[in-house]
């Protein structure tokens, strides 16, 4: 690895929160830093931002407040660990809650920060494939692109358009997640 290579790590956190929860890892005791520091090793790391829908705390609804509670404590977590918090939406249809303008956001930041020539490399920890053509962009820019991805739920639009893959396990997961006693 070069150690002068510059590296921008962009987390979809709701993909990523949905990846651990499907793991059995609590993403309020997951060691995001550790996680992204895992991948970024010996390079100049140049900034982390997180992506994820804000949920709105509803008046008489227990469920949106527990939600916002616990999501306003993984947004401190997260600052504490140097991240720059991107919210977007949530939007509940009945009891359905779905996150809504994040990809766009990541997409528009990612293609963003290779034209400003923020980064040489990418690191985008994500398995949507909705987020290929701001990466096939990206690489067409002259920038690498390398892809956090989940092993159960590969992104194969993903795989095709990058420069390096790293298919995660659970067991790679629970690297950083603190010892049981």
């Amino acid at each position: 690895m070069d150690k002068k290579e510059r590296v921008y790590v962009y987390i979809d956190g709701g993909n990523l929160y949905h990846n651990l929860k499907q793991t059995n890892c609590s993403s309020m005791k997951f060691d995001f830093k550790k996680f992204v520091e895992s991948f970024v090793g010996e390079r100049k790391l140049e900034g982390v931002r997180y992506y994820i829908g804000q949920i709105k705390p509803i008046d008489g609804d227990k469920k949106s407040q527990n939600l916002h509670k616990h999501q306003q404590i993984l947004f401190e977590k997260l600052k504490k660990a140097g991240f720059y918090v991107v919210r977007g939406h949530i939007r509940q249809i009945g009891k359905i809650f779905t996150e809504k303008g994040v990809d766009v956001r990541i997409g528009i930041d990612l293609v963003e920060g290779a034209y400003e020539d923020r980064y040489d490399r990418a690191i985008l920890i994500s398995s949507d494939g909705d987020l290929a053509p701001a990466v096939e962009m990206v690489t067409r820019k002259g920038k690498k692109v390398e892809i956090v991805g989940f092993e159960h739920k590969p992104s194969y639009s993903l795989i095709q358009k990058t420069n390096t893959y790293h298919s995660v396990k659970k067991s790679d997961l629970d690297k950083f997640m603190p010892e049981q006693t």
